[in-house]
């Protein structure tokens, strides 16, 4: 007997596959893990800009006119095993809010980011070096979908920069990921005042700005729909019950390394691509 049920046609990389719902169903079929990953994952758009306004005040037509993506809390490692009264004070929402955005053209990738902020603390006083244990941090990962390896950056208020470059996730915490260049550009704004727990502050914006040949050293070209980011803070303030960790896109544990998560970079103009320099 023909099954009336409704044909099912799917474009895979073995060609175009047609078969029924009904043989789906019964037979349990599967869209491959890889596949699935690929349609759940969150895109970020970065747009064109000619000139990346490197004014972090972010008030410039190219940084307001494209989309804000707003960080999302991220639950503090062993926070279900702690006390009731500690998970309640802390609470499960984020406090102090964030957002990012993304500009590029020919030479960069630009990372501009809004932050609240009641205490803008950066006791940092160097360049490559692990900012994140040394008060507020907003670190973006970057890492092309064909290869393992990946970067780390980080800025901070006090306009400090790292660059970690890792060749797999398996050369995680070797000192040599640590040997580069920072060949990055931070420039912060901080509205208020800068570690002094005192007085309450209102936040601080900063804007990283990436070279595109750091990025495609290694031979693979940035193009649209083949690199992903991340970017994630650690809020440090003497007015929290305690540090804030937030991220876009949202990770399902906190940690900065979980690049399956991470968000596909879609370049708003698909006909520019950075070669190898």
């Amino acid at each position: 007997m023909l099954c009336k049920g409704t044909t099912i046609i799917r474009i895979g990389r073995s060609g175009i596959t047609s078969y029924c719902r009904c043989f789906e169903i019964n037979n349990r079929i599967k869209l491959p893990v890889e596949t699935m990953k690929e349609k759940t994952k969150e895109r970020m758009k970065a747009d064109y800009a000619a000139d990346i306004p490197m004014d972090p005040a972010l008030l410039d037509d190219a940084w307001q006119q494209t989309r804000k993506y707003p960080l999302h809390w991220l639950k503090p490692n062993g926070f279900e095993s702690w006390p009731g009264e500690k998970q309640k004070n802390i609470g499960r929402r984020l406090r102090e809010k964030a957002s990012a955005r993304l500009l590029w053209n020919e030479t960069h990738l630009a990372v501009g980011v809004e932050m609240e902020d009641s205490d803008v603390v950066a006791e940092g006083t160097r360049d490559q070096d692990h900012l994140y244990l040394q008060g507020d941090t907003i670190e973006v990962f970057i890492k092309p979908l064909k290869a393992n390896y990946y970067w780390e950056l980080y800025g901070t208020p006090n306009n400090l920069k790292t660059v970690f470059f890792y060749p797999s996730r398996g050369y995680l915490f070797l000192p040599s990921c640590a040997k580069q260049k920072a060949e990055i550009t931070v420039c912060t704004k901080v509205f208020g005042t800068l570690n002094d727990w005192r007085k309450r502050d209102m936040g601080w914006n900063m804007i990283m700005k990436i070279p595109l040949a750091m990025l495609t050293r290694h031979g693979l070209e940035f193009e649209t729909g083949e690199w992903s980011i991340m970017i994630g803070r650690q809020n440090y303030s003497a007015f929290l019950p305690f540090k804030e960790l937030s991220s876009v896109p949202k990770l399902s544990c906190p940690d900065f390394h979980l690049y399956e998560e991470y968000a596909i970079i879609t370049l708003n103009d698909s006909k520019k691509t950075i070669s190898q320099k």
